[in-house]
């Protein structure tokens, strides 16, 4: 074998194992930082997809993973993705010291179905518990799996446990109106997210802010309500191929879910049928009937949105 054919040779393989690293094999985030982290490649639908590369989420000193749903070490996910979880809980813990965001589940490594889920498949999706405080005063509360609560901020299962609206409000503004990701979806409860948006007009937050905020929180219709925590998606990256925006049709029902159908396709904010299909409603095209906070339409009369996918396990 020529000098110059093994030249040729060892450039080929230097490429490849390049490619494969920045692409196609999972790295773990544990000796990066969140600005460091690889993209990572979301291919196919949030309900049907895989992920390659992307960046695994770290417990720190603002982030930890919830006991309750550790098991499998689905805490994986596009790299824009996790550094967007990350920058939301410090900039909480920098406004509110020694608070901790605990975690659900995001992606196993690699994509693909995760149990009890009907996406979470391709490294787009988050699950966010909730930010609690105690009823007096503003003492932060650690607790190691999501906590339920109603509308007027109450845990039915925990006495004298609080939604804490300053803390939950920053987290949303910050992931909302970073540059480095676009949110699709927040879902969660309607009584909940009413009282998100009212807390944020009491305090003068800004109303392109609260205008987004409106948009893209929503309750699943005919799914869990999302009241014990944040369901975050992100959107494809630009220019990312084989990133698909919205969830498929799933015609067979698999071994851990059953079949999901049209997802946001079929959406129709307000009530299920609902003329005007859009995955973001304007703020002045809020149908007729809608309640407002402090201006900003809180959808037909606050139902939750058909968005099917989630109508049987998130």
């Amino acid at each position: 074998m020529t000098y110059r054919r093994l030249q040729l040779i060892a450039a080929l393989t230097i490429l490849f194992v390049g490619e494969h690293n920045a692409i196609g094999a999972p790295t773990s985030g544990r000796n990066s930082h969140a600005g460091q982290m690889r993209l990572g490649r979301s291919i196919g639908a949030p309900n049907e997809g895989r992920l390659l590369g992307g960046a695994h989420l770290d417990d720190s000193a603002a982030v930890r993973a919830c006991s309750a749903y550790s098991a499998g070490d689905v805490r994986w996910g596009l790299g824009p993705l996790v550094g967007m979880i990350e920058r939301g809980a410090k900039t909480v813990r920098k406004k509110y010291p020694n608070s901790v965001l605990n975690v659900g589940q995001l992606s196993r490594a690699g994509g693909g179905e995760v149990n009890r889920h009907a996406s979470h498949e391709s490294g787009r999706d988050a699950d966010i518990g909730f930010y609690v405080r105690t009823t007096r005063g503003n003492k932060y509360l650690t607790t190691d799996r999501f906590v339920t609560f109603r509308g007027d901020g109450s845990a039915p299962t925990w006495p004298g446990a609080r939604f804490d609206d300053a803390r939950n409000w920053v987290f949303v503004s910050t992931i909302l109106t970073d540059p480095q990701v676009r949110i699709q979806y927040i879902f969660i409860s309607t009584p909940l997210r009413a009282r998100l948006l009212a807390y944020a007009d009491k305090i003068g937050a800004s109303a392109t802010v609260r205008g987004r905020a409106a948009e893209v929180m929503a309750q699943p219709y005919g799914a869990h309500p999302h009241n014990d925590h944040f369901h975050v998606r992100i959107g494809c990256p630009n220019g990312m191929s084989g990133c698909i925006e919205y969830a498929s049709v799933r015609r067979k029902p698999t071994h851990n879910r059953a079949a999901c159908p049209i997802d946001e396709v079929a959406i129709r904010r307000g009530r299920p049928g609902h003329a005007k299909a859009a995955a973001f409603l304007p703020l002045n095209d809020t149908p007729t009937g809608a309640r407002k906070a402090g201006g900003i339409g809180l959808g037909a009369d606050d139902r939750p949105i058909d968005e099917s996918l989630e109508s049987l396990m998130e």
